[in-house]
This record gives structure tokens, C-alpha cells and sequence, in this order.
């Protein structure tokens, strides 16, 4: 079984003291062969990747590029639709820019896009790139569950665009989306559908495939935020459905500051950078530029070796362990806490029920009693959790009606002792708000 066993792997558990560490769903623990496999970098192999010719600088650029084959076994693509970003919200970012960028917006089609990758000083000047209202209308179609990494951008780009912006309700009286609507809300005007693959909330994992065809019927882009999910489901990202897939490497395991965009190729090989810099041109002239092939052209700079590096090795790491592995042990633990939850009077519990579709995420009230005071008693008792709108504010507020949740979220380093801690210290907030 997981859990104690697998904690001799994480340095962070070996303080001395009892620590049930149950937010993972903001960032994992990082295991000793990660640290280890930074390490070396560091100490063994420092140089830049793919400019030195001397053996540590070809030292990094393998150790860099196996990161990559690597990630892109561990979903299901080819390594070159595999980029490297600084995490999912650098993911969603510089997407939003390659698209906009690539006149994708206006054209909506993926095959109407010029296949040329010169640029002059941007190529696509703003006045160059008419609006999607000049062309017929547009909309973009997201979720009222998405993290603010991927909603703020998706806001900013309709803004910029006047495209209008949806949103794919709940189903009434639930925390998963409402599919009876989904073809009201995706029409011919529809250029983008974003969803997220797993809410960092509720736990519950979308049927992203659905929607995904839908979304093909009209012509429009499938963007799938997956961090809540890679490393604690399997992923693949061909199976999804989606155009483009990104998450980070701190939530499974990873180092933070380093993170993956997923587009498939024969749309990657349409899209101008959404970072410009050294790094991804053939040749630059004082006019313009050319640009190189993926994945290169979206690697501007110098990358975070270090961090890819330990994403690999991460990798290697939760493909030892099993991911079909990690996703049933956080499934009893899930299981337990919602069972052991709401047998404390006075608690209630957020969070999808079956357990099919829940990534290892319970939300949870207190009635009487603030998240954060909750979240502040539990962390003095050595109980580790997150209270407030978890970057879903939109989600919180307003489809659950909640001005923040409590939220413990499970991992395979994770016990039923610290359950036990957390239904103790809840009960022990229920004691000092008593008084």
C-alpha cells in the first residue's frame, strides 16, 4: 500500500513531527529523486543547452531533451508538440498570444492559417489582425469552473477582440457542468472552447471528450487546462479530445517554475511564438525574422533547465509508482474523508461524490466558523489545508454561492492518519468557537 510506505521518498516528511500535509492541490512534495536529479544538473553538467560544444553543455541539452521525451510519453504525445513553459498559467498565457498572434482568432480554422513563419518586427501588427466581430461574429465558450489562469487570459483576449464570452453553467444542484446545454452554448460562432480537465475544487473530473466534439462540429479550438489532473489520473492527451492541453510540474511531483504547453502538430506548425527571443529563430536580419521548427520556436531564452530536468525525473517517479496506482489510493482516501466528514455535525461537504470522477479533492464548510480560521487551527495542530476561492472565485462565489471553502486534497504520500488529523482538528475548531 501507498501512504507510509511512500513517505521515505519525501524529505519534507522525515521533520520529526506528525505533518498531514493535505494540500497538494496547491503544490505537491517533492521526492528525493527529484532533488536529486536537479542536483546534478547543477553540480555535474551547468551549461547552457544546445549552444555549447563541450561535454557538459551536451550534457544538459540530453539530459533536456530526454525531459521531453519523457513528458511526452507519460500523455500520450510526440515529443516535439511538447514545449516547455514556466507553468500552466504561462501555458495559457502565451497560448492566448500563438493564436492571437497567428491571426487564429480571426480565421477560427486552424487550416485557414498561413503556413509561412517569417517575421517582420511581429509580422501581425494589431491593425493587421481584424477583430472576430469583423468576421461574421465570434464567441469564445469556457466553463464556470476554470481556474483564474485560464479564464483571465480568455477575458482579456474577448475584450481585446470583442468576441463575446459564455460560460457552460452547473447543473442545478451539482458541482459537475451541465451537458444538456452544451450545444445551445457551442455554435457556428463558437472559436474557442476552454475546459478544464479536473477542478481544483470540487475534484471532479470533466468529460472533456464530449465537449471537445461538439466543439469540432463548428470548426472551433478545444483548449484543456489538465493540472488538477496529470500525475494523479492518467492523461492521454490524444484520447481527450482537446487541440491543446497545459499544467504544471509542481502538482505532480515536480520542481515549481516549470511547466507544459501540449498542441497537436499540424496546428503547432501554423502558429507564430507567443514569446519572442533567442533561442527559436534560424536567422535574423536588423528587418526581420525566421523562425524554427517546433518545438523550438516556443522555447524563447534560456529555458529552466534545472526545472525540465526535474520534471523528468519526476516522471520516472510516478510511472514507478503507477498512476493507475496513485489515482486508487487517493480514491480511498477521498472516499474516507467525505464519509468520515459528514459524520461531524455541523460540516459540509463540496465535492463530487463518486469516486470515478473525483482527482482527490474534498471541499468542505464548518458551519459557524470561517475557512480560514478552520484552515489557521488545523495548520497549528500540523494539519495542512487551503481555505479560500482557490483561484476559482467565479466557481465559489458565484456558482456555489460561498464566499471561500475549506479544501483538503490527497496524494499518494497521504494516510488514513491523516484523515484522522483532520476530522480531530476540526473538531477541535468546533470546540474553541464554542466558547
Amino acid at each position: 500500500m501507498l501512504g507510509t510506505s511512500i513517505k521515505k521518498d519525501f524529505p519534507i516528511f522525515s521533520k520529526g513531527q506528525p505533518f498531514a500535509y493535505l494540500d497538494t492541490a496547491a503544490t505537491s512534495q517533492t521526492p528525493q529523486v527529484v532533488l536529486d536529479a536537479m542536483d546534478a544538473y547543477y553540480t555535474k553538467f551547468r551549461a547552457n543547452i544546445h549552444r555549447g560544444l563541450y561535454e557538459v553543455g551536451e550534457d544538459a541539452s540530453v539530459a533536456y531533451d530526454e525531459a521531453r521525451v519523457k513528458v511526452a510519453r507519460f500523455i500520450g504525445a510526440e515529443p516535439r508538440e511538447v514545449i516547455f513553459t514556466a507553468g500552466a498559467t504561462a501555458s495559457s498565457n502565451m497560448l492566448v498570444s500563438m493564436l492571437e498572434y497567428s491571426g487564429m482568432i480571426k480565421e477560427g480554422l486552424p487550416a485557414k492559417l498561413s503556413s509561412g513563419y517569417t517575421s517582420a518586427a511581429h509580422q501581425n501588427t494589431k491593425d493587421d489582425i481584424p477583430s472576430v466581430e469583423s468576421s461574421a461574429g465570434g464567441q469564445i465558450v469556457t466553463t464556470a469552473m476554470e481556474h483564474h489562469a485560464s479564464l483571465i487570459p480568455l477575458q482579456e483576449l474577448a475584450k481585446r477582440c470583442n468576441i463575446d464570452l459564455k460560460h457552460l453553467p452547473l447543473a442545478e444542484d451539482s458541482v459537475a457542468l451541465d451537458y444538456s446545454v452544451v450545444e445551445k452554448f457551442i455554435t457556428e460562432k463558437t472559436k474557442i472552447v476552454s475546459v478544464m480537465l479536473a477542478s481544483n475544487v470540487t475534484g471532479i473530473s470533466n468529460d472533456v471528450a464530449r465537449i471537445a466534439g461538439a466543439a469540432h462540429k463548428v470548426g472551433a479550438l478545444v483548449i484543456c487546462d489538465a493540472t488538477a489532473a496529470v500525475g494523479h489520473m492518467p492523461v492521454n492527451v490524444k484520447k481527450l479530445g482537446a487541440d491543446f492541453v497545459y499544467f504544471s510540474g509542481h502538482k505532480m511531483c515536480g520542481p515549481t517554475g516549470i511547466g507544459v504547453l501540449w498542441g497537436r502538430a499540424e496546428i503547432l506548425e501554423k502558429l507564430q511564438p507567443g514569446v519572442y527571443g533567442g533561442g527559436i529563430v534560424e536567422e535574423v536580419t536588423l528587418a526581420r525574422a525566421t523562425y524554427r521548427g517546433i518545438p523550438e520556436r516556443f522555447e524563447a531564452g534560456t529555458p529552466n533547465i534545472a526545472g525540465a530536468i526535474g520534471l523528468g525525473a519526476a516522471v520516472d517517479y510516478l510511472e514507478k509508482v503507477g498512476v493507475e496506482n496513485i489515482r486508487e489510493h487517493s480514491n480511498t482516501l477521498t472516499q474516507k474523508a467525505i464519509v468520515s466528514l459528514e459524520e461531524v455535525p455541523g460540516v459540509r461537504v463540496i465535492a463530487e461524490k463518486d469516486m470515478t470522477k473525483n482527482v482527490g479533492i474534498v471541499s468542505f464548510m464548518v458551519e459557524g466558523i470561517h475557512p480560514h480560521d478552520i484552515a489557521d487551527i488545523l495548520g497549528k495542530e500540523g494539519v495542512a489545508i487551503r481555505a479560500g476561492h482557490h483561484c476559482a472565485m467565479p466557481l465559489v462565489t458565484d456558482a456555489l454561492g460561498l464566499s471561500a471553502v475549506a479544501r483538503a486534497s490527497f496524494y499518494f504520500y497521504n494516510t488514513t492518519e491523516d484523515i484522522d488529523a483532520l476530522v480531530r482538528g476540526i473538531k477541535k475548531a468546533q470546540e474553541v468557537f464554542k466558547k
